[in-house]
């Protein structure tokens, strides 16, 4: 038998054959004639790498060991063999002598063996490491876009996948080739002339400092052109317009007194592309920024000052441009270099290097993306001058005025309960996939019309409009219906454009339109809403899809929301990218602002929902999340509840889609909720929780689902109304509290203390834990931006600066305000006038004839700032560090307080399941010595009885034994009084511990496990009068329901003193019944009953509290 060359199975098996000519395999034509172009690249990089595979196999072949068995090979061929003793051997390269060799069958065997073993050897180390420099070479200049490149990375993922599954041991794997990531331009690299223009600079400002010490009297121009000169080179202004606003500020006097005696100045200028205000009826947009006004600086301002009348500075003002100052720079600069025959840079290119000196001064502690936003590289917004003032000063009060929760939720409540319902369950449906199957559909409708053109049919074929009228009867979501109804106007107008510019607008926006807005309630969406999600789509067109201009797609989406608003009555949105450039919208909460706000909603708010709103707004201040993340939470997105260190992971679910992957993260409240807040979170969700954790955490005490997307917004709006102290009611979005956190935050991370301690109400301690938390042990990398970006959620650090940092120009010009500059004394005589009296004065550092500029900052303070010695105490800086909330945080010396009562119930329910204690011990995170007290306790309560010798608190199991765990509260709004009870139950056994063990005992004597409430006869009228005046301590009076015949209650109740209690009268009660209240959910009616909570609250006090008898003995029923 003629035995054919050895073939071992390939890849290319079925459609590549090896070409002997041209020494590489070849595909089959007929396949090249019958794929589509991303298939025929496919194949085509299949065939090739399976040559280069073969060829450096041949060079470098690995050890046979590393190769699985290869019986199933080799027992295949040896089956076909003729069974007699001789055969003739075909050999892979036969020569002349051995075609026609007969070999005994021992010997042909020995060696196909061999030919055998030679096949199957694997590429070595080095010989893989080549082939993957071949295929990154290959891919990186045969593919240009990106989906060819991830395409073509994939077909190697795949081929690299064969190898290791037909031929490699497990454990000798070939390793991925990982596809090289596309690297982004990053700005703040130094060029290649960086350090040879940066020591020219330093060489002029070396000839300009002796300048000065030789100089005495200047020119109105040189003043000017020393003060530019020093704003670039000591201050950092080294963006054209930034300057120009800030030169002109300086001149007309607009600057203002700043914390630790600094001057700042707010200027309002012309900026390209980018700010935060537009002029109405223009594209002219105008940036505002807060920047800290460096010391040389302000001598050379002293100067002008001193010999410039405002008439002149008006004139002067009027013709500043940017070429008059570059004209004020190179008249000062250029006649003074000439000697040195030192060329006079450009001005662009004297900007851009200036920070090769300023960012080298001692004290100047600043990282390079501050470094980046002075320079212009990063886009960055401050807050408008009247916005900063009122961030610095404004004040707040209180109003004792209780909301009407019906008013506040009126959008919910006009719409049809069931058809919300219905909404929410099609968000969970098509929360799984995000849909671009209508964007493939619709494609498919314009390609078919524009075939069937073509084609000359008898039968009129439908049109394209009623193509997609058809598809719109498939598509049953909001987002959906915008986008067909769009195509449909786009085709239906006059002269409509043709169909493959709307193909093209429809790629464009189409896919991320669907993917941010599928199954959301684009109908109830606000203004700010819309902001956010068309900025969420740019972002990720520009950072994900690497978009360069997304301007065009601004313009889309700007179009289609216009014909969205008339057509479904959406809220206008001025769209700033879509006009020459981008309106961020800048705002701040002030921390007196987000006192007053959660003051307000624990006072105003209604008992059953104060403290879940509370917690909103706490969370939105402190962690920026946005406001679909919050409402989305659910009980089981928390982490580490049982450990004090909270923390909670945003993820998709059925109310919450997330936008992109980066959306998925993990918040860290431990971190970033102040001690007080922590204690409040912690004791909110474990008196909430219940007894199952998959539901959600923001809804109403009567609800499942999360209050509505408008109801946030509106209550704040209200709150904002009342705590303003004149009539300037500060104009607040709720998703300023994002801007609000991102900014902190940046402060916190990358700022300096001073600013920290003034701008925000965090102390040295919260810094501390805040960077631990999220920086991990080295709080001082070079990760920080990132690390805040990725804590909300952005794609990059530079979607931080441009849309939510507004500190981020203070912060810089603030840590350059810090370095050490020292100017010889004859210099600051020259420039300020101050003489060597004047400086020891003021307690002025001089060494060696130099000044310390630092030291003089008082002096200069009190010379520019006119009639003020000192900074004044800015309204922010007198805010309450430790704002208190009200939690249940009890001393940990003693067992009552010391874990929440979702611990301990945990701890009891598990040792209920007959687990030993140890392990419901540490299940439920409670030390062994506690928890052996806490199931003796309950064990005890057990034992209490009533009349008829049953358990008065718990029930017996199937095993006709006792359960220690306490009977469960059913509903919702009870959890959410049990917080109130709880708060208001400490600081009851704190002032009057007498109060607090007779109203627990009383309830032990009373209750039982078949009623909630407290029976009381005739003749106990005093009795029932103190527990009133008791029990009105720990829950209001409208919560508490009293119930018996009608002529008791007149006699009993009738006292104005208890006119806010329930009543409700039942002819058939001889006693008079008191418990806690509760809405029947059994009734259609607004009848009431007795809430199980008075009973739950008393069995747990019972046990957690060791200062409380719980005394065995039989009871009266009452």
């Amino acid at each position: 038998m003629l035995i054919d060359n050895i073939h071992l199975p390939k890849i290319i098996d079925g459609f590549a054959k090896f070409d002997g000519r041209k020494k590489r395999y070849v595909l089959y034509p007929s396949l090249l004639n019958d794929s589509n172009p991303a298939r025929k690249r496919e194949l085509q990089l299949l065939v090739d790498l399976q040559t280069q595979w073969e060829l450096l196999l041949e060079i470098h072949p690995g050890n046979i060991r590393f190769v699985q068995s290869f019986n199933k090979y080799y027992g295949h061929y040896k089956q076909v063999l003729w069974p007699d003793s001789r055969t003739f051997l075909a050999i892979p390269n036969p020569v002349s002598f051995a075609d026609e060799l007969w070999l005994l069958e021992s010997q042909m065997l020995g060696q196909f063996q061999r030919d055998f073993t030679d096949k199957l050897k694997p590429l070595s180390d080095e010989g893989f490491d080549k082939f993957q420099e071949i295929v990154q070479n290959k891919i990186s200049q045969a593919y240009k876009t990106t989906k060819t490149l991830k395409q073509a990375w994939q077909t190697v993922s795949q081929f690299i996948d064969y190898q290791n599954k037909h031929y490699m041991l497990a454990e000798h794997h070939y390793p991925k080739i990982i596809a090289p990531q596309p690297i982004k331009f990053n700005p703040l690299i130094t060029d290649k002339s960086w350090v040879k223009n940066g020591k020219v600079l330093v060489k002029i400002v070396r000839a300009v400092e002796h300048n000065w010490e030789q100089t005495a009297d200047y020119s109105q121009d040189q003043i000017i052109g020393w003060l530019i000169f020093s704003g670039i080179v000591y201050g950092g202004i080294n963006e054209v317009q930034m300057l120009q606003g800030w030169l002109t500020s300086l001149l007309a006097k607009e600057y203002q007194p700043f914390i630790k005696e600094r001057i700042m100045v707010s200027p309002r200028f012309v900026q390209k592309r980018f700010g935060n205000e537009r002029e109405e009826g223009s594209d002219k947009l105008y940036n505002t920024k807060q920047i800290v006004v460096d010391m040389v600086s302000q001598c050379w301002l002293m100067n002008y000052h001193k010999s410039s009348s405002p008439a002149e500075t008006t004139h002067i003002i009027a013709k500043l441009s940017e070429d008059k100052i570059k004209q004020y720079l190179t008249m000062v600069l250029s006649d003074l270099i000439k000697p040195l025959n030192i060329d006079l840079p450009p001005f662009l290119r004297f900007l851009r290097y200036a920070s090769y000196y300023w960012e080298g001064l001692d004290d100047a502690d600043i990282d390079h993306a501050s470094v980046g936003v002075l320079r212009g590289m990063h886009n960055t917004a401050g807050l408008s001058t009247q916005d900063f003032y009122w961030f610095l000063n404004q004040k707040y009060q209180h109003t004792n005025e209780p909301y009407d929760l019906e008013h506040i939720l009126t959008l919910s409540i006009s719409k049809n309960s069931t058809n919300q319902k219905e909404k929410t369950n099609l968000s969970t449906k098509k929360i799984e996939v995000r849909k671009s199957d209508l964007i493939v559909n619709l494609t498919k409708d314009f390609k078919m019309d524009e075939k069937q053109k073509k084609q000359k049919t008898s039968k009129k074929p439908p049109t394209l409009i009623e193509r997609v009228q058809k598809r719109y009867k498939q598509y049953d979501d909001l987002s959906e219906k915008i986008l067909l109804d769009w195509v449909l106007s786009l085709l239906s107008r006059k002269g409509p454009p043709n169909n493959v510019t709307i193909l093209k607008y429809l790629r464009t926006i189409g896919y991320e339109w669907l993917y941010f807005t599928t199954a959301q309630p684009l109908d109830i969406w606000s203004e700010e809403e819309f902001e956010e999600l068309y900025e969420d789509i740019l972002e990720y067109k520009a950072v994900v899809r690497n978009n360069t201009d997304i301007g065009y797609s601004a313009d889309l989406l700007q179009r289609m929301h216009d014909f969205a608003k008339e057509k479904y009555n959406l809220p206008s949105v001025n769209f700033q990218h879509a006009k020459n450039g981008r309106r961020v919208r800048a705002e701040l909460i002030s921390p007196q602002a987000y006192q007053a706000i959660i003051t307000q909603i624990l006072g105003s708010v209604d008992i059953l929902e104060r403290e879940m709103f509370a917690l909103l707004f706490i969370l939105v201040y402190r962690t920026g999340m946005r406001k679909k993340e919050l409402l989305g939470l659910k009980y089981n997105d928390i982490e580490g509840l049982k450990a004090a260190t909270p923390s909670v992971v945003i993820r998709p679910n059925s109310y919450r889609p997330t936008k992109t992957q980066s959306s998925i993260r993990r918040v860290p409240l431990f971190a970033l909720l102040k001690p007080n807040e922590l204690n409040f979170f912690i004791n909110f969700v474990q008196t909430n929780i219940g007894g199952h954790s998959n539901k959600f955490i923001f809804t109403l005490s009567s609800e499942q689902r999360p209050i509505d997307d408008h109801v946030p917004l509106k209550l704040l709006k209200r709150i904002l109304k009342d705590i303003s102290v004149d009539d300037n009611v500060t104009d607040h979005t709720f998703h300023g509290f994002r801007h609000t956190a991102v900014s902190n935050l940046s402060l916190v991370l990358v700022g300096h203390s001073g600013l920290v301690e003034a701008l925000t109400d965090y102390d040295e301690s919260d810094v501390l834990r805040i960077k631990q938390g999220i920086l991990g042990e080295h709080i001082n990398a070079q990760d920080r931006w990132y690390a805040l970006s990725g804590i909300m959620g952005h794609l990059s650090p530079e979607r931080s600066f441009e849309y939510y940092n507004h500190f981020a120009t203070l912060m810089a010009t603030y840590a350059l305000s810090k370095a050490d500059i020292t100017l010889p004394e004859r210099t600051l005589y020259n420039v300020t006038g101050f003489t060597n009296k004047k400086l020891k004065e003021n307690n002025a550092t001089v060494s060696n004839s130099s000044v310390s500029i630092p030291s003089i900052r008082t002096l200069l303070f009190k010379n520019i700032i006119e009639g003020k010695r000192k900074s004044p105490k800015f309204t922010i800086e007198s805010c309450d560090k430790q704002f208190l909330l009200s939690t249940n945080t009890q001393a940990n010396n003693e067992l009552f307080g010391r874990y929440g009562l979702n611990r301990v119930q945990l701890l009891l329910q598990t040792y209920d399941k007959e687990m030993p204690l140890s392990k419901a011990a540490q299940l439920a995170n409670i030390s062994i010595h506690d928890a052996k007290v806490l199931i003796e306790r309950a064990s005890e309560i057990t034992d209490i009885s009533t009349k008829r010798g049953k358990p008065r608190f718990v029930k017996l199991s199937n095993s006709n034994t006792p359960v220690l765990s306490p009977l469960n509260i059913q509903y919702q709004s009870d959890l959410r009084l049990l917080s109130l009870l709880l708060s208001n139950a400490y600081r009851l056994r704190e002032k009057s511990e007498t109060d607090w063990t007779w109203f627990i005992e009383i309830c032990r004597e009373k209750l039982s496990n078949s009623r909630a409430y407290l029976p009381f006869r005739k003749e106990d009228e005093k009795e029932l009068q103190r527990f009133i005046g008791i029990a009105e301590k720990l829950l209001p009076l409208k919560r508490w329901l009293v119930s018996s015949n009608e002529d008791l209650l007149m006699k009993t109740m009738s006292s104005t003193d208890y006119q806010d209690i329930r009543q409700q009268s039942n002819d058939s009660k001889n006693a008079l019944h008191i418990g806690i209240a509760s809405q029947d959910h059994r009734e259609q009616t607004n009848k009431w009953q007795y809430s199980p909570l008075l009973r739950f609250f008393v069995h747990m006090m019972l046990i957690t509290d060791e200062k409380l008898s719980i005394g065995i003995f039989e009871q009266t029923d009452g």
